[in-house]
């Protein structure tokens, strides 16, 4: 039978070492939920600074005349929408697959240039500042990216809308249908890194299954596991000597 106090001597060499092992990343746990459950989300998504989407409306046999000089064939979607102030018409042939056409004309109108990406931008973002702050936005750079900047993950290429708001804030645009993909911000980027921290995935920081994670989520369970058994030995009753 094993003996109480060489449970305890064991638990408190594995509650050493697990602290040694996970002390600092129970730390960015702890440290990383505070801060994301202190800054808004819609400061982090850029929300509060986007402007509402105008309804668009268009006549079906307006429509349809427009789409008989369109390839449109094998369609999974189309919509009407703005672009940089501008009805256009967006045919979807597959989930990956959308381009935008003149809603009169039926001309394409994908890919965009700089100059339609920096007035979609423009019109997407409206910045509200404090009562007491007069800021006027403009566009600092406008780059369209071929290789992942950091903090836009997703199918490139994409344009790169930089602002010089107080938030240093920037804008992607899919080129092929003027859409604001992500909108980025100094509160994004504070967040993405402790949420990085937080999942223990450094490369592409959305992966909650890495071999990482589970090892030291096992690791920190066993450490206060071993802690528990040392608070019973430390505050169970003790029998009086005879």
């Amino acid at each position: 039978m094993i003996s109480g106090n060489k449970v305890r001597r064991a638990s408190l060499t594995l509650h050493n070492w697990m602290g040694l092992l996970v002390g600092i990343q129970i730390i960015f746990w702890f440290v990383g939920g505070l801060v994301m459950t202190v800054i808004p989300l819609d400061l982090v998504r850029g929300e509060v600074n986007m402007t509402d989407d105008a309804t668009v409306s268009m006549p079906a046999s307006e429509l349809s005349t427009v789409l008989a000089t369109i390839e449109a064939e094998s369609l999974d979607a189309v919509s009407v929408r703005y672009v940089a102030g501008e009805k256009v018409i967006q045919v979807s042939r597959t989930a990956d697959s959308s381009q935008i056409y003149n809603s009169v004309t039926g001309e394409l109108l994908s890919p965009i240039n700089a100059d339609v990406a920096e007035k979609v931008a423009l019109s997407d973002f409206q910045y509200r500042a404090p009562a007491n702050l007069e800021t006027e936005v403009a566009i600092v750079s406008s780059s369209l990216l071929t290789e992942e900047p950091g903090d836009f993950r997703r199918p490139l290429p994409v344009w790169q809308i930089t602002l010089n708001d107080p938030d240093g804030t920037r804008l992607y645009v899919s080129p092929d249908t003027g859409r604001v993909l992500a909108r980025r911000n100094d509160y994004w980027r504070v967040f993405d890194f402790f949420w990085m921290l937080h999942i223990m995935d450094y490369e592409n920081r959305e992966d909650f299954n890495n071999p990482l994670l589970i090892i030291t989520t096992l690791t920190s369970t066993l450490f206060v596991f071993t802690g528990v058994i040392l608070l019973y030995f430390r505050f169970r009753p003790r029998r009086k000597r005879k």
